[in-house]
């Protein structure tokens, strides 16, 4: 295994949480992975959130999780949100839970009121406005302390956002230059990874 896969499969330990934050089994599905690579992905997971941080790069690399595995996850992943952002922007319900479909938010925004409320929250936070988007949030059921990419701004500085695994995760990832998980680890985060490092977006 080359040193880059590592650091990848490393780093998609701690972000493995992003992917289901974004939509779940829809993104997988969309990024072509197996039925025993995303039950290697959700066991990773379980690992991960029980402090097994080996036993879950062990397991991904097990289930054949390479490079290219993620960049289709994180392109799907990318897409999807791309997807919501639109539904959102055009106010636009039916493309919203096609785009959020089998994700943790198509149990959160199940009528048009709720997607109201949810673009409402969407808009205050484009604004600055967090507490109140967070507010609309808790109201709809939304955990706000682990949806990241809602409730924290960047006033402070990036970094302070991060978990100390997301911060050793892309220290790693910058010192390999591996700008695929250096967006992984900053979209679970909900950063803008091409504002914060100079890079432009597709």
């Amino acid at each position: 295994q080359s040193k880059s896969l590592l650091i990848a499969i490393a780093a998609f330990a701690v972000t493995a949480t992003g992917v289901h934050a974004y939509g779940g089994p829809n993104i997988l599905s969309r990024a072509g992975l197996s039925e025993k690579q995303v039950i290697a992905i959700q066991e990773a997971q379980q690992l991960k959130a029980t402090g097994n941080d080996t036993a879950a790069r062990d397991r991904l690399a097990e289930a054949g999780i390479t490079e290219e595995t993620l960049k289709s996850i994180h392109r799907a992943a990318k897409a999807v949100k791309v997807e919501m952002r639109e539904a959102l922007k055009d106010g636009d319900y039916e493309a919203f839970k096609k785009a959020v479909a089998d994700g943790p938010l198509s149990d959160v925004v199940v009528s048009e009121d709720d997607f109201k409320k949810f673009r409402q929250a969407h808009d205050l936070r484009l604004n600055g406005e967090w507490a109140e988007a967070a507010d609309i949030l808790e109201e709809l059921g939304v955990d706000v302390d682990k949806k990241h990419f809602y409730q924290k701004g960047l006033k402070k500085g990036f970094m302070s956002h991060l978990s100390e695994d997301q911060r050793s995760a892309l220290q790693v990832a910058k010192q390999a230059n591996d700008r695929a998980t250096m967006q992984a680890i900053m979209d679970e985060a909900g950063l803008d990874f091409g504002h914060r490092f100079g890079h432009r977006g597709e």
